[in-house]
């Protein structure tokens, strides 16, 4: 799940934000980053900055799997 965010910050320098809902980190953005590699549109694509945040599902089930 995603949606794309234009950013314009008046300098000429412009881009893309994607955010977006991944369980895993290594099998979803890492493994995505490492296909393109060698790729032609690898060229047109920069990955500046990153955040990753822990967004726990509804209810308490999930304090459990932790312990």
């Amino acid at each position: 799940m995603g949606a794309m965010h234009e950013e314009h910050r008046g300098t000429g320098a412009q881009g893309l934000i994607l955010p977006c809902f991944q369980r895993d980190l290594t099998q979803g953005f890492e493994a995505v980053q490492r296909q393109l590699q060698g790729e032609a549109m690898a060229a047109y694509t920069l990955t500046a900055g990153g955040g990753h945040f822990f967004v726990p599902p509804p209810g308490g089930g999930w304090l459990t799997a932790l312990s």
